[in-house]
């Protein structure tokens, strides 16, 4: 029989219990136990993924999906997880540095792919240097420590130009109608940017789009002045779609609104929904269920009317946990064309080209237990299975959330 477990008021009764050495010491302890699980973590998930893509018929795409549904995160998360599982256990060095403590997860990853264009053998004598400095010094001294290193080991400059080549930009959605810009640019760039704005932002005809004047902080400035370069320097050609409920129009209900998939509140929906410039299509749903509902046609080409519904109905890619945008989605026939000569809606989802792929080449298969691919069940290459629905339309407060998943083995 299992020893019953400690609640929390155990727990911190048990250690309020200890002396400060024992307390160090059990933290310590604990660290190195942690950090030895992950080493044995990133063994399993190299093995497990590499079974999947077994029963996968070779393919990589659908284990890692596979894994994110076992655990029941997101497939880059699962991504994640393997590529760490990989990356440590090719550097058996650096693997045996975490199983036995001395270094932790985010530090190992740092050493491999800050040294992953040096060539062995030196490779292997910069990672014993980097273990040694990475134990008592913090991840971003590290990071510093690495970076020096490969610069002085990079005299044809290949890593500086690999680095350029993935410069970007990049949108985060957040909550409240806001979102977090990403820029990936060089470091002179970066310097000359914020130089750029804060000059901008103590301009006193600095852009103030709230009219908060005086009382706004210098990150506000910074933000502001950003908009404001933005605004006078582009044309802004923006199509901004709010689903809002219809109750909500009427001043009674209060929950429930999106901007372009991203929760945001009542006010900034009711702004932007009676905006002049306000663009207005209308949403059939059914009331019971919330599904968004429309016209079909009989022609295998789906025509742009039934594809926008479609991509009103779901909101985003249909297979569990993946939230890319339907905007940004292959319509796809989940109920094959060729089974009711139907184009419509109801044979019709949303998915990702990734997903879209996984679907149609490796061992993944789909069915739909309703008349029409309303609910969608996926089963993975090892038999795991969860089942996802359209965007449920009605307001949170009158339903469960119907878009989910329940992973489960067969």
């Amino acid at each position: 029989m299992a020893p019953p477990q400690p609640d929390l008021a155990g727990l911190l009764a048990a250690f309020e219990g200890l002396d400060d050495q024992d307390i160090t010491d059990a933290l310590h302890a604990r660290a190195r136990a942690r950090r030895r699980l992950e080493a044995e973590d990133a063994a399993f998930l190299r093995v497990l993924h590499s079974r999947i893509i077994d029963a996968n018929r070779g393919f990589v795409n659908g284990a890692t999906a596979e894994i994110g549904l076992m655990l029941g995160i997101s497939g880059r998360s699962a991504e994640y997880l393997v590529e760490t599982g990989y990356e440590l256990t090719a550097r058996s060095l650096v693997w045996q540095a975490l199983h036995d403590g001395l270094i932790d997860t985010m530090k190992a990853r740092k050493i491999v792919a800050l040294l992953e264009d040096v060539p062995d053998p030196q490779r292997s004598e910069l990672e014993k240097i980097a273990i040694g400095y990475a134990t008592d010094h913090t991840p971003a001294q590290l990071h510093r420590r690495l970076v020096r290193m490969t610069c002085d080991e990079d005299p044809e400059d290949k890593q500086r130009q690999d680095a350029l080549a993935r410069r970007h930009v990049a949108v985060i959605l957040a909550g409240h109608g806001m979102a977090f810009i990403s820029a990936y640019v060089s470091l002179e760039t970066a310097h000359a940017f914020m130089q750029g704005i804060d000059d901008l932002a103590g301009n006193p005809a600095n852009a103030d789009p709230y009219q908060q004047g005086d009382a706004r902080s210098l990150d506000q400035r910074r933000a502001d002045a950003l908009t404001g370069f933005i605004n006078d320097h582009s044309f802004w050609d923006v199509t901004v779609q709010v689903q809002i409920p219809a109750d909500m129009l009427m001043g009674v209900e209060t929950k429930g609104a999106d901007l372009n998939g991203s929760p945001c509140t009542r006010r900034l929906a009711l702004h932007l929904a009676w905006s002049p410039d306000a663009r207005w299509t209308r949403l059939v749903t059914d009331p019971l269920t919330g599904v968004l509902l429309d016209t079909g046609t009989t022609k295998y080409q789906i025509p742009a009317k039934v594809r926008t519904a479609v991509r009103l109905r779901d909101r985003h890619c249909r297979f569990p946990g993946c939230t890319r945008p339907a905007e940004y989605t292959d319509t796809d026939h989940v109920i094959p064309h060729r089974q009711n000569g139907l184009t419509h809606t109801d044979g019709l989802a949303c998915l990702c080209r990734y997903h879209h792929r996984i679907k149609t080449f490796e061992a993944w298969q789909l069915s739909t237990n309703d008349v029409y691919a309303h609910s969608l069940t996926w089963r993975g290459p090892l038999g795991t299975t969860a089942t996802t629905r359209p965007h449920d339309y009605r307001p949170s407060t009158q339903h469960h959330p119907r878009r989910g998943r329940t992973p489960q083995r067969d």
